[in-house]
């Protein structure tokens, strides 16, 4: 289990960037059943996916539990197919996203090259033009 919410995010979504619009799902249900108790069905994180123009229809919040961001409150019901959730610190998980989007903006750097190519004629003078694209690194995963 990682420490930190702003650990924890960093973690996801390197290695699973996929799960972070679930992740945003689940604060926003969180926020609405915080006064509540704060427990939530994983079926509602699905209908709030929905709700946002993401239809996905996921098994379980497991690996949101392995990563420290939620926790699973109490037992599986009706047969271990329903299970409900409490996010721990919702404010820390909330500003840890907010964070990992504004870095991913600045993250995001020019690389210059210059191509060699088999032409010295224009148009394809690939050898003397520089190019600017857009690097995004590789996970280390």
């Amino acid at each position: 289990m990682i420490n930190s919410p702003d650990r924890a995010v960093r973690r996801l979504a390197i290695e699973h960037p996929e799960w972070l619009p679930v992740l945003e799902a689940a604060t926003a249900v969180a926020a609405r059943v915080e006064e509540h108790g704060g427990e939530f069905a994983g079926a509602w994180v699905v209908e709030e996916l929905a709700q946002r123009g993401s239809p996905r229809w996921i098994p379980n919040l497991r690996i949101l539990v392995t990563y420290g961001l939620l926790e699973k409150s109490g037992p599986s019901t009706r047969g271990g197919r329903h299970a409900y959730y409490r996010m721990t610190d919702r404010v820390g998980v909330v500003k840890a996203l907010e964070e990992w989007r504004a870095n991913r903006q600045a993250q995001r750097r020019t690389l210059r090259f210059v191509a060699a190519g088999a032409s010295a004629d224009s148009p394809a003078d690939t050898a003397r033009r520089a190019g600017d694209i857009e690097y995004e690194p590789r996970s280390q995963r």
